[in-house]
């Protein structure tokens, strides 16, 4: 019976049970936060905004993601209204937290937090530059290409754990990205070790969050190794890439509550949720868009190189009709001379007759 369940469950199935794990996960967060923040006594407006924003925030990313487009093919003017409506939304919330709370304290982190995933994302972008990437990309798992991207995918993860902020004195960063990505483009051969090697790193620095931090950032690796297996080994889409990433970044900050000393845990989750998971979330997104486009690039250079190689092999063919035409039509012309000599010579017995 359960080998009958499991061959039913397609690889979008799966990827929706993980997500809804995961989410259970993020309520488990939400509960632990709030219940220490009443313990204390001390209910957290600027915390409580955050969580509100970011999940507010991925709402509306959604909502654009995959009904925006379908309004657009079919009334353009219905597209622009619901684009003006986000619009809008979006700046009353931003005017309402700004009003009820100092503005500067609650969107700094996240811009300093854009700055540091703007040096993630521009290294990573620089890699994918290379053969190896781009080997992967076409589906190359090659023993060579799948060495070089997990040298060069570790070396990336590792450069996350430096490049990071403080938010209260606590450091966030990108790192969980950088090991996901991996682990969603190049599968377990890569995902895995690249995990693993940042993850030990991690671990290596210490600190109170080292052990939590360190198994967050292997259980990324296979995470994305699994799901790339799931979706027929390819990334998948834009959205549910961020999906993954906003879900995947609570399950990380409770593996912190859970893993790390109390309160130490829920004052660094409570701390850098907001943060982490807005850049989590965005950098994924312009990842899945730019490999979207690497992509479709590499079809089209692919259907080019097949056109002209269709027109070289037609030009060939089309030489060897002309020979055989020119010979056919020598061929012609000797049986022809034949005929008339022929015609000749009965003529001539004819004449003598």
């Amino acid at each position: 019976m359960f080998n009958n369940y499991k061959d039913k469950l397609t690889g979008d199935r799966k990827i929706l049970i993980l997500f809804v794990i995961l989410a259970i996960f993020n309520i488990a967060l939400y509960i632990n936060i709030f219940k220490y923040m009443v313990d204390i006594k001390d209910i957290n407006m600027a915390v409580i905004h955050d969580f509100v924003t970011i999940n507010c925030a991925i709402i509306i990313l959604g909502f654009t993601s995959t009904r925006l487009p379908n309004l657009k093919k079919r009334d353009s003017s219905i597209y622009e209204i619901s684009y003006l409506i986000i619009i809008g939304l979006l700046s009353i919330t931003i005017s309402f937290f700004n009003k009820s709370i100092n503005g500067e304290s609650l969107w700094a982190p996240y811009l300093e937090m854009f700055r540091i995933l703007s040096v993630v994302l521009i290294l990573t972008f620089l890699a994918t530059k290379t053969k190896s990437f781009k080997a992967v990309v076409r589906g190359d798992r090659s023993r060579k290409t799948i060495i070089s991207q997990i040298i060069l995918c570790s070396v990336l993860g590792i450069l996350a754990s430096y490049f990071t902020m403080d938010i209260n004195g606590l450091p966030a960063n990108a790192r969980a990205l950088v090991v996901m990505i991996s682990g969603l483009l190049g599968g377990p051969y890569i995902g895995i070790p690249v995990g693993i090697i940042s993850g030990v790193w991690r671990y290596s620095m210490g600190g109170p969050t080292a052990l939590a931090c360190a198994i967050a950032t292997i259980l990324a690796g296979i995470t994305g190794s699994i799901i790339h297996r799931w979706n027929g080994n390819e990334f998948i889409s834009p959205v549910k890439a961020g999906l993954l990433m906003f879900f995947y970044s609570g399950f990380e900050m409770f593996l912190l509550t859970i893993l790390t000393p109390r309160p130490t845990g829920l004052i660094v989750a409570s701390n850098l949720y907001g943060p982490m998971t807005f850049a989590a979330v965005l950098g994924i997104l312009l990842f899945s868009l730019f490999l979207d486009e690497k992509k479709e690039k590499a079809e089209t250079d692919t259907d080019d190189g097949d056109e002209d190689k269709k027109i070289e092999l037609m030009s060939e063919e089309l030489e060897e009709y002309k020979i055989k035409a020119n010979q056919t039509e020598g061929e012609l012309k000797e049986y022809k001379d034949k005929v008339e000599k022929l015609e000749q010579e009965l003529n001539e017995i004819k004449g003598k007759i």
